[in-house]
C-alpha cells in the first residue's frame, strides 16, 4: 500500500498531534494527583497541629487536701505546677491566726498530699523550717489530719509543733526499742515530751 506525499504529510501531522495530546493529558493527570496528595497531607498536618494544640492547652489537675488556718479547708483540684501560695488563694485565703512564716509558700504542690497551715504559737523548730522537710505538709499518703506516730517517719513527726528533728529521732528510737505506742499519751514517756509539749500535739497524733 502506497501513500501519496499529501497523505504522508497528513499522517505525520496527526501523529504529532496525538503525541502532543498524550503528553498534555499525562502532565495534567500528574498535576491533579500532586494536588490531591498535597491537599490530603496539608489536611492531616492541620489535624496534627490541632491535636498538639489541644494537648498543650489541656492542663493536668492534681488533688490535694488543705486544712488548718484557712477559710475553706477541704479537698480541691488544682492545676499541676501550682504552689502552696496558689492553694491558699484557691480556698479563700488564711484566717487571722495563721502563721505563714512557718510555711514555704513558694513550694510546688504534689498530688495526693495534705497541706496544713499552722496557727500562731505553733513553735516549730527553726532547724526543721530550714531543712528539706515540706513544712505545711502533714500527711501526703492517707490525707488524714493527724500523724500516726506508730508508722510515721522522722521527717513527718518532725513537722509537729514543738518537735523538730531531735525529738522526732527520739520518738522513732523509743518506738523501735520498746514497741508501738498503745495510746497517744504514751509518747510522754519519750525524753523531752513534757505536759506542755504533749498538749500542743495531742490533737495532731494518732496510734492506729
Amino acid at each position: 500500500m502506497f501513500f501519496t506525499k499529501r497523505e504522508k504529510l497528513l499522517l505525520s501531522i496527526i501523529l504529532i498531534l496525538a503525541i502532543a495530546l498524550s503528553g498534555t493529558v499525562y502532565m495534567n493527570l500528574n498535576k491533579a494527583s500532586a494536588f490531591i496528595t498535597g491537599t490530603v497531607e496539608e489536611s492531616e498536618g492541620e489535624k496534627t497541629e490541632q491535636n498538639e494544640d489541644m494537648d498543650t492547652n489541656t492542663e493536668r489537675l492534681i488533688g490535694i487536701h488543705i486544712g488548718g488556718q484557712v477559710k475553706n479547708p477541704g479537698f480541691i483540684w488544682i492545676e499541676e505546677g501550682k504552689r502552696i501560695y496558689d492553694a491558699i488563694k484557691y480556698v479563700g485565703g488564711v484566717l487571722p491566726e495563721a502563721d505563714l512564716d512557718l510555711v514555704n509558700l513558694s513550694e510546688k504542690l504534689r498530688d495526693e498530699e495534705k497541706i496544713y497551715i499552722p496557727k500562731k504559737g505553733d513553735a516549730m523548730n527553726e532547724s526543721v523550717i530550714q531543712s528539706d522537710n515540706r513544712i505545711g505538709v502533714v500527711d501526703r499518703n492517707t490525707g488524714n489530719d493527724k500523724i500516726n506516730i506508730n508508722n510515721a517517719t522522722e521527717a513527718e513527726i518532725g513537722t509537729l509543733p514543738g518537735i523538730g528533728p531531735v525529738l522526732a529521732k527520739r520518738i522513732v528510737e523509743h518506738r523501735n526499742s520498746t514497741g508501738l505506742f498503745k495510746t497517744a499519751e504514751d509518747i510522754r514517756s519519750v525524753s523531752g515530751i513534757g505536759e506542755k509539749r504533749f498538749a500542743e500535739i495531742k490533737d495532731l497524733i494518732i496510734v492506729k
